[in-house]
């Protein structure tokens, strides 16, 4: 108890000294400092300003302060982790944060402890582009992205030989993201950014890349016990790289196994094809979906080792009407947020018209689209407006060494 009276002691006659002395103290960075909760990082993100600290004691929460362009310190936000993205942000302003911790008493009232220290000043830049595609058509690659309602345009990088980034082009902001790279030589990699950028003041600021690799089209089929006893090692040897293989399909007590599953996949994997799954579903409500996702966990489980994402295919033609859009679209997200959840990719599969009228495309496209539009030629392609599209079904009536009769055609279009 002596040696704490004295370190106590030692430390009010430091303030006392430093107010005796003239230097200011901030009573906050004071109390920080004995409650251990300190800001640590700051920096830019894809998506806004992001801010990290530490603390030695286990709080309920936080709640996050801000100050932009030098002035007041005002709440934005309550957090439970450690960590806070401000994606509401203007660019060029410059911000500066401190939390202040809580903890919930038994009548679930926030008790604050003290600030924490203010953060080190930060520039926002432009949100950068969160969803794009890469293709390879014939004798062009074909880049898309999802347009930001507040850049002044794109500027689109390329790596040239020396390995070093080139400007391709400056895009003004259209109403879509489109660019044709002609300058190729096929069977090339090539690896590409998008910058967004934005024009304040007179000054251009440029966001944070989001970059795409293409070097051919990456070609893969669907498959299920329609599709008959497949030789794998021939379809290895047509060029097909993946398998969107069927797990089954959906009933109201959860899910019926595809009879051919556990031998496509024991020879997809043998053969060296990566592999992803799909569940055809029969879901009409929220309660069928989970049942379906359930039972999707279960094989997941067995068939552990895959590349793909799981893919949701949902497309009866009698669910394709505007009065279902509001419960296709809940029917939808309770299956992928619950696989999503247990640290699966899922994304999904359907048709234009399907994503178009019966769908909020816009809120299930975090997922990855699926698109079944059959143009039956690979080079034909295009995302007609839908956002996050990462594989195309191209045709429903294509020819495979090792599958008798027809089999669906898809290209895996690089999505990040």
């Amino acid at each position: 108890m002596k040696k704490k009276k004295i370190k106590m002691t030692a430390f009010v006659l430091l303030l006392a000294g430093m107010c005796f002395m003239g230097l200011k103290t901030d009573k906050s960075d004071v109390y920080a400092a004995s409650n251990k909760v300190s800001i640590t990082k700051i920096y830019n993100s894809k998506v806004g300003n992001k801010v990290l600290w530490k603390s030695k004691t286990k709080y309920s929460g936080y709640a996050v302060y801000r100050s932009v362009n030098g002035g007041k310190y005002r709440k934005v936000d309550y957090v439970k982790s450690k960590k806070y993205t401000d994606t509401n942000i203007e660019t060029g302003k410059t911000y500066k944060y401190r939390v202040k911790p809580y903890k919930l008493n038994k009548k679930k009232k926030k008790v604050y402890s003290s600030y924490s220290n203010k953060s080190k000043s930060l520039k926002a830049l432009p949100y950068a582009v969160q969803t794009a595609s890469a293709i390879s058509m014939d004798d062009y690659n074909l880049l898309t992205w999802k347009i930001s309602d507040t850049a002044s345009g794109y500027n689109i990088y390329r790596k040239n030989s020396n390995n070093k980034w080139e400007l391709l082009t400056s895009n003004n902001a259209y109403d879509y993201g489109l660019y044709d790279d002609y300058d190729i030589v096929k069977g090339k990699k090539y690896t590409y950014r998008i910058k967004a950028y934005e024009i304040v003041n007179g000054v251009t600021y440029e966001s944070l890349p989001l970059t795409l690799t293409k070097k051919a089209q990456i070609k893969g089929i669907d498959v299920s016990h329609h599709n008959g006893v497949i030789d794998w090692s021939k379809v290895k040897q047509s060029g097909v790289t993946f398998a969107m293989i069927r797990l089954g399909y959906g009933t109201t007590k959860g899910g019926t196994i595809d009879r051919q599953l556990d031998y496509n996949y024991n020879q997809a994997k043998k053969n060296g094809i990566k592999i992803g799954f799909y569940l055809y579903s029969y879901a009409d409500n929220v309660a069928e979906a989970k049942k379906e996702a359930i039972f999707t966990e279960k094989l997941l489980k067995k068939y552990n080792d895959f590349d793909y994402p799981v893919a949701f295919d949902f497309e009866n033609t009698y669910r394709n009407k505007a009065k279902y859009k509001s419960s296709n679209t809940k029917i939808i997200t309770t299956y992928c947020d619950y696989l999503e959840e247990r640290g699966y990719d899922t994304c999904i599969y359907s048709y234009l018209s399907f994503f178009k009228n019966s769908v909020d495309y816009n809120k299930v496209s975090k997922y990855g689209l699926w698109l079944a539009r059959w143009t039956f030629n690979p080079s034909k392609y295009e995302d007609y407006g839908l956002p996050n599209v990462e594989m195309w079904q191209y045709s429903d009536n294509g020819r495979v060494n090792g599958i008798g009769g027809a089999v669906d055609l898809n290209i895996n279009i690089i999505a990040r």
